[in-house]
């Protein structure tokens, strides 16, 4: 939760938390405030505890004031993140989100023969409009490398003691540039920025950075860019106690679009986007803007403009893009099994339904449909209330290998690739889906994950009978379509059909139980059947046996039905398939050799078959 969402919590219990912070009703600041002796003790204390204002405070014999949170730290002689974890406590709110996958980075050392700049590096920054003063305050330094300057960026944690990441540049050639190998991705500009300040403005380079802390704006840098958020990972935590950030990147297309995505992961309700008069902050400074109109840039900064109104030539390109589609574009990813197939594309902002009958194998096949996903580079979080995490993924390992029994260290091999790739919400039996929603965002926004799964619909808090069950049901679809649009995240619900004559087709649209919204809230459908084969032992001395054998093989084991896409070229489509059991694998063909979503070497396990 972070510092807008946290203040908005408090506002509804003023009285109680000003009754708490000021045990013994107003006061003068000069009595609780550290380090305060000014003025006498009196009324001059006021907190406002309801309307429009709650939570909002003044103190009239001074300059004193603000919000909640501020009330706090003065009260507490805290700084921002102090006063946020004891304000939480005090309301009883948990952070218990997942816990970030646990990633090692080396510090790098102290970058050898660095000097303060005073040759090519000070003339470049100098000659940028940076004064000697934003030069020493970052502690930008010097490195000669043959005949070659570079200027040494370093990034220090919020204490300024430890260094975390050091970036070069060689000021004679933008393209030469270089990173320390194996540091964390962060922020730039730390330990430069006041421990109680509740405002920051992220820029897209570190000199644009220094240019806004040289107009007296607290500002940090991205380390790699308008396109890679990395480090919304790293800092995700630092940035929490931010009630406002203002998103300050390149006036380019590349800038717009870094912008749109930083502010969607950041939360829309705490950012806004700033427009300058130039391409970039260091820019203006040389056409030669001053503070002033830096303040009023950060003034005139606005949210994201609102997606419902559109031009309608705004969408020409778009369209004419689907008639005239580019071969080089990057897709969308496609349903993937033993190859990629073409009919069907995991469109984000969609929400799928997958329907079967009990026993026909809908989790399994979903579950290779996910590793398919994974292995085109998607992130997944999976529900599934109905199995344990650690059976659920000895299936997940068996389908990634290939094998029904792979060696150890395949298993590790397996375990390190969905390691930044599959997450669980970890709940067996029935969840709340208000609250699955809200860890479903936290993973959307802080890890960039597109597809969530949520297995089944019988396992989340809606009823599925009884009096008002249909609206309530309808209301869950509702609240999974606002989801998947806010997030352009892909929904995937499995939901029951109801109870059919015989299990020789797979069911319809129609044959899906509960709710119409379930169906017409959907992007897609897809409904999973399982041929009923006869499992009897092999015999190749029975004639009969043999026989059996040769028609049964020829048949498919299982089919996926693709009956509903509201947005693609195929309506009706059915995926033949056939079934691999010892790796619980589907193929589309009768051959059942194994396949291998995660590459593996020096392989000792038991074969699949």
């Amino acid at each position: 939760m972070n510092a807008g969402e946290l203040k908005q919590r408090m506002a509804s219990q003023a009285a109680e938390i000003a009754r708490y912070l000021l045990p013994q009703g107003k006061q003068k600041a000069a009595e609780w405030k550290a380090g305060n002796t000014s003025g006498e003790a009196g009324d001059s204390l006021s907190v406002c505890i309801r309307g429009a204002k709650a939570g909002v405070w003044k103190d009239f014999a001074g300059d004193d004031g603000g919000d909640l949170l501020d009330l706090w730290m003065a009260c507490r002689g805290l700084d921002i993140v102090e006063a946020m974890k004891e304000a939480k406590q005090y309301l009883g709110i948990r952070d218990d989100f997942p816990k970030p996958p646990e990633k090692t980075y080396r510090l790098p050392a102290r970058p050898q023969d660095m000097r303060t700049p005073k040759h090519r590096v000070h003339e470049w920054l100098t000659g940028r409009g940076l004064t000697a003063e934003t030069i020493a305050a970052f502690k930008i330094g010097e490195q000669q490398s043959g005949s070659k300057a570079y200027a040494v960026f370093p990034y220090f944690d919020q204490a300024g003691a430890t260094l975390i990441n050091a970036k070069y540049r060689n000021p004679d050639e933008k393209k030469d540039m270089r990173q320390e190998a194996g540091t964390a991705p962060c922020l730039f500009g730390w330990h430069l920025i006041d421990r109680k300040a509740r405002v920051v403005t992220i820029t897209e380079g570190e000199i644009d950075a220094m240019t806004l802390h040289q107009m007296r704006i607290p500002a940090l840098s991205v380390n790699a860019g308008a396109g890679n958020h990395q480090w919304l990972e790293t800092d995700w935590d630092k940035l929490e106690r931010f009630d406002e950030i203002l998103v300050c990147f390149d006036g380019d297309e590349q800038g717009d679009k870094g912008a749109k995505e930083v502010i969607q992961r950041l939360g829309v309700e705490r950012c806004r986007r700033v427009r300058l008069g130039a391409k970039d902050a260091n820019q203006w400074l040389q056409d030669g803007a001053e503070a002033v109109d830096f303040q009023q840039a950060m003034d005139d900064a606005k949210p994201l403009d609102p997606d419902e109104l559109r031009n309608a030539d705004d969408f020409t390109g778009e369209v004419e893009a689907l008639f005239y589609p580019d071969p080089d574009a990057p897709r969308d990813p496609r349903i993937k099994f033993d190859r990629d197939f073409d009919f069907f594309e995991f469109r984000s902002g969609e929400y799928t339904c997958w329907t079967g009958i009990n026993g026909h194998g809908k989790s399994l096949m979903l579950d290779q449909v996910l590793l398919g996903l994974m292995a085109q580079g998607e992130r997944v979080v999976v529900f599934s209330g109905e199995i344990p995490p650690d059976k659920h993924l000895q299936r997940l390992h068996k389908q990634a290998t290939g094998l029904h029994r792979p060696a150890r260290e395949y298993i590790r091999a397996v375990g390190a690739w969905l390691r930044e790739k599959c997450w669980l919400f970890d709940l067996l039996g029935m969840a709340k889906l208000d609250r699955l929603l809200e860890v479903f965002a936290y993973a959307a926004r802080r890890y960039g994950v597109r597809h969530f799964v949520i297995d089944s619909l019988m396992m989340i808090d809606v009823p599925s009978d009884g009096v008002g069950a249909i609206t309530k049901q309808n209301e869950a679809v509702q609240k999974i379509v606002s989801f998947k649009k806010a997030h352009g995240a892909h929904v995937h619900l499995v939901a029951h059909p109801r109870k059919q004559k015989d299990e020789d087709h797979a069911p319809g649209k129609m044959d899906v139980a509960g709710a119409g919204g379930i169906v017409n809230g959907a992007d897609n459908v897809f409904s999973i059947w399982r041929a009923q084969k006869d499992e009897a032992p092999f015999d190749p001395n029975d004639p009969d046996s043999v026989a059996a054998w040769e028609k049964q093989k020829e048949e498919p084991d299982a089919k996926l039905i693709l009956m509903k896409a509201r947005y693609g070229e195929h309506q009706d489509f059915t995926l033949k398939l056939w079934f691999h059991k010892p790796s619980m694998q589907y193929r589309s063909q009768p051959r059942r050799y194994p396949l291998f979503y995660v590459p593996f070497s020096n392989q000792d396990q038991e074969p699949a078959s």
